[in-house]
């Protein structure tokens, strides 16, 4: 098993107002036109290697089954 750290990120999509309070990091709480911008400016943090083993379980129906 490969382990995987993961950034939970909340995308909030056509609020006329966004205001975030005592957001627990690392969640990260953008308004979706600003999820671009702030996303590309993180640093990666799995290797090309670990990506391809990601993609590769996910992609097996076993991996979802119940």
């Amino acid at each position: 098993m490969v382990p995987s750290f993961v950034r939970p990120v909340i995308s909030v999509v056509h609020a006329a107002k966004l205001t975030v309070k005592g957001a627990n990091p690392p969640v990260l709480v953008l308004a979706v036109e600003h999820i671009d911008r702030v996303l590309s400016g993180l640093s990666p943090v799995l290797s090309p290697d670990q990506v391809a083993h990601m993609y590769g379980v996910a992609r097996q129906a076993h991996t979802w089954a119940g």
